[in-house]
């Protein structure tokens, strides 16, 4: 009887492999095709050797790229989930994410992102736009010079308010991303700069429908 319920566990282990495997795949297709008919590069990460990758890489699920209508490139990385066993008791916990980047530049310095009514210390707001390679002095945008729909969700700071003409934009395709996905967690976050412009998201982007809506959001945040 122990042997038959052996038999029984590891047999629906292989069924259940074989439906995540198949689940998957079916996934990667679809957001292959999508990828293909708006015109943009898919790449998965079907790599299974991982000597020479390093660890910040190991949890990519696929890549994105394309033009914007004006001819900026863009490119996309989508993360997942990981735990990697470093050691017999350490383990890396890899966060998913997804983020899209475009080469698209901004004389003035600024980042908007979901806040909860709490302000944040000055020392973790410089760590922030450290890791951004942004000024660390960059102040917080008084609510009453935002619009409406940025005050509810988001605080906003930058260098030059006055000269960013994309906030008003910004702020109803924030809105309808917070709408379809609601909660902080996987609220965009957005920044710009001379370097460029990202737009980044917590939650994991596995289906195709998720991903499409991803980036044309991203792309008309920085159109």
């Amino acid at each position: 009887m122990e042997y038959l319920a052996l038999v029984v566990i590891l047999g629906g282990l292989s069924v259940m492999a074989y439906f995540l495997t198949k689940s998957g795949k079916e996934s990667e297709n679809k957001r292959a095709e999508v990828a293909q008919a708006r015109g943009w590069d898919y790449a998965p990460n079907n790599n299974t050797v991982v000597l020479n990758i390093p660890d910040e890489e190991r949890n990519i699920s696929y890549r994105l790229s394309g033009l914007t209508s004006q001819g900026n490139r863009w490119e996309m990385v989508a993360r997942h989930l990981k735990s990697i066993e470093k050691t017999s008791d350490t383990k890396l916990q890899l966060g998913s994410s997804t983020e899209l980047t475009i080469d698209k530049r901004y004389q003035d310095y600024f980042l908007i992102m979901p806040h909860d009514g709490i302000t944040l210390p000055d020392f973790i707001l410089a760590e922030l736009f450290k890791r951004l390679d942004f000024p660390v002095d960059i102040p917080r945008v008084k609510d009453e010079d935002l619009p409406d729909k940025l005050t509810r969700k988001y605080a906003v700071y930058s260098l030059n308010p006055a000269g960013l003409n994309l906030l008003t934009k910004a702020a109803d395709h924030l809105e309808n991303w917070w709408a379809k996905y609601p909660g902080k967690y996987k609220a965009l976050i957005m920044a710009g700069g001379p370097e460029g412009v990202k737009v980044r998201t917590e939650m994991q982007v596995d289906k195709e429908t998720d991903m499409e809506f991803f980036v044309d959001t991203a792309l008309a945040l920085a159109d």
